[in-house]
């Protein structure tokens, strides 16, 4: 999850590409831990995503305004909400139906929130349910240690496994906005916007804390679910699932209910992922809210 990176290789194409097309791997035999080794890095990536972490980081140096709080909240809900709701169990495991609106609210959310576009973020995250904790995994922990599963991944170029894994999300480009946002000048260019938004109207405080501290955070909650919801020490299974996934009750509230991660992989397609009263799960919140008001349907419950 998080995955930016996907739609940014503009024809970056490292050792990895040229290994890869020689040897005749598939997504199912192909070691990740090997192909990272062999990997570049993506600098553009590094430069986009990177100073957007930076960017983050440095609202910590600037003065705060309490007016700030409603607006980071509720940046923070979008880019969040259209990982969880959108991206993952909607789009990723179809758990329920929802209107285009939502849908186009939600992608253009993900985008940018810089946790990539549709098509690659799907095709990713079903690759992983196919492959949880194996050495074709590309963000095991147990694989690839806490801080290659957590972001080192995304840093670097894996053009033809990115290929691979799109394949699997083929059905996603039925939307026309999902095709627009697989090319790389699309994607980026709804932040940019933003971002000038953020800093004509509220200067450069304004900007760093509404706009890319909420990204920061989101991001590392996000990229958590990959790494510290596949360590078994940090959390516990209602169920066996297969694989070393845990659910992780704090970040099921900063994740916006993505930190029940056991859950989630014992029934991939169940659009709830808190399970009992003590499980908080804004997302499965939201999505009872909106089957109430007839936006969404079919729920998988």
């Amino acid at each position: 999850m998080g995955l930016i990176n996907r739609s940014l290789d503009w024809g970056v194409r490292g050792n990895v590409h040229r290994g890869e097309e020689q040897s005749g791997w598939t997504l199912a035999t192909v070691d990740v831990r090997q192909m990272l080794k062999s990997a570049r890095i993506n600098p553009w990536v590094v430069v986009f995503l990177g100073s957007s972490q930076l960017l983050g980081l440095t609202a910590l140096t600037q003065p705060f305004k309490l007016g700030y709080l409603p607006i980071m909240l509720g940046m923070y809900l979008w880019f969040g909400f259209s990982v969880t709701f959108y991206l993952h169990r909607y789009l990723t495991h179809k758990g329920f139906e929802t209107i285009g609106l939502i849908r186009f609210i939600g992608a253009l959310g993900a985008v940018t929130g810089l946790s990539g576009d549709p098509v690659g973020w799907v095709g990713d995250h079903r690759h992983h349910h196919r492959a949880s904790d194996k050495p074709n995994d590309q963000h095991s922990p147990k694989q690839l240690g806490f801080w290659m599963a957590h972001m080192g991944w995304i840093f670097r170029d894996l053009s033809a496994f990115s290929a691979k894994t799109r394949e699997l999300a083929k059905d996603v480009r039925v939307y026309w906005y999902a095709r627009l946002f697989e090319r790389p000048m699309f994607m980026i260019l709804p932040h940019l916007l933003t971002a000038f938004a953020f800093y004509h109207f509220l200067g450069f405080a304004g900007m760093v804390w509404c706009f890319y501290f909420p990204i920061l955070v989101m991001n590392h909650a996000t990229w958590c679910i990959n790494s510290i919801c596949h360590l078994p020490r940090f959390g516990y299974k209602n169920f066996e699932s297969g694989d070393d996934s845990v659910n992780v009750p704090v970040l099921g509230l900063f994740a916006l209910g993505e930190g029940y991660h056991n859950n989630h992989h014992a029934n991939a397609r169940r659009a709830a992922h808190g399970l009992h009263w003590y499980e908080l799960d804004p997302t499965k919140g939201l999505i009872w809210l909106l089957e109430r008001c007839r936006l969404v349907w079919n729920v998988v419950w």
